[in-house]
């Protein structure tokens, strides 16, 4: 039988599924739903040192859709801000979850004197969380919006700084918004951090066009969805040779297999929110579900078994295979000749008919196959 149990930073999850720091997080009873259904540690809602954090706008939650039809995109477009609880409160709120819950809890603070880091560190230790984590990524904090060049300085500094006055683990939060995550995931391990999450939500700005204000509050906010996910693996898969610490693996998750590429990157755990938010806490148990299958289906016992498998594999640039092996091959009895293939084709290879056709021209390319809304094109080897 497969096992979900992983270790994180010396502490062990009896499921790789973290909920994220947000308001799903904030409470006892909120906490204990996510374990209802089968979390395996949460991350508490942020603490942050800045009085104006503890208050959020609202409305502070937006959906948005945009694109093309059938192929639109999602964001989750968010204003959420941190805890309203005074630190001694947040701490109070700790101790109750570790007494009425069987979870991981990973507490989270903002700082931004030393003074408040090290004092609020200690009071989180001593509450009892199992794992300290130091956001320095929130995409909506004066760090990420006005002061993204002093970032990997800030998070190198103040990892060093908590590593000296606590002993439980310590994990920083990358903001996708940086030069180098791979650098900085280097140094997070020098400064002596156990761990790191990449990542946090990206800083965005949606409109208004008939007021011409921005919506919602009326300025920045943060947005993730499902378009995320891949700048997270990117990143990911080039952490992982190159740093020993774990990695939990944020963003863009919408289903178990979004879960098992983290895995195959080389993701320890994952954290998720607004699969949460918009699917419910019930969203855990069947992400648990499908990694559970996934694993019996290919004999995996533990999820060590298969991370990081793919990045092995992943070709550099000058391994790509550059001559073209494939061409499109269009079968007449799908064929309603509806012209998608042709407007979509640049080398000018679909031959117009009663069917349509493909000429000599065909490059290979493969998105006359996406772009056919009946599937009556396939990819053939071009020999």
């Amino acid at each position: 039988m497969s096992q979900l149990k992983v270790n994180y930073a010396g502490v062990e999850l009896k499921s790789p599924i973290i909920v994220a720091s947000c308001g799903l997080t904030e409470t006892v009873e909120r906490v204990k739903k996510a374990e209802k259904f089968g979390a395996g540690a949460v991350v508490v809602k942020t603490k942050f040192e800045e009085p104006m954090m503890a208050k959020s706008p609202t409305p502070r939650f937006n959906v948005i859709s945009r694109g093309f039809g059938n192929d639109s995109s999602l964001s989750f477009y968010t204003i959420e801000q941190g805890a309203e609880a005074d630190i001694d409160g947040y701490c109070e709120e700790i101790v109750k979850m570790k007494e009425q819950t069987d979870i991981a809890i990973i507490g989270s603070v903002g700082g931004v004197h030393d003074e408040t880091w090290v004092e609020w560190s200690k009071k989180v230790e001593k509450a009892g969380a199992d794992i300290l984590e130091l956001n320095l990524s929130c995409p909506h904090s004066n760090l990420v919006i006005g002061k993204a060049s002093e970032i990997t300085e800030t998070i190198d500094h103040v990892t060093r700084l908590v590593k000296k006055h606590v002993s439980l683990p310590v994990i920083a939060k990358l903001t996708p918004q940086m030069n180098s995550p791979l650098a900085t995931a280097k140094i997070i391990e020098a400064a002596g951090g156990d761990g790191l999450c990449a990542f946090s939500r990206f800083l965005g700005l949606d409109l208004d066009i008939e007021t011409q204000q921005p919506v919602m509050h009326g300025g920045y906010a943060g947005h993730g969805g499902a378009w995320s996910l891949n700048y997270a693996l990117n990143w990911i898969s080039r952490m992982y040779p190159e740093i020993t610490i774990p990695i939990s693996g944020c963003g863009g998750i919408t289903n178990w297999q979004d879960v098992i590429k983290y895995f195959l990157v080389g993701a320890n755990n994952v954290q998720i929110s607004a699969l949460i938010y918009l699917r419910g806490y019930e969203a855990i148990a069947t992400l648990n579900k499908g990694i559970r299958g996934y694993m019996d289906n290919h004999g995996y016992a533990n999820i060590a078994d298969f991370r990081g498998n793919v990045v092995p594999k992943i070709k550099t640039l000058e391994q790509f295979h550059r001559e073209q092996v494939v061409v499109a091959r269009i079968d007449e009895g799908k064929c309603k000749a509806c012209g998608a293939c042709e407007r979509s084709c640049i080398y000018f290879a679909v031959n117009k008919g009663a069917s349509y056709g493909i000429n000599n021209k065909c490059a290979g390319c493969g998105l006359c196959q996406y772009v056919c809304p009946f599937k009556a094109i396939e990819m053939v080897s071009k020999i």
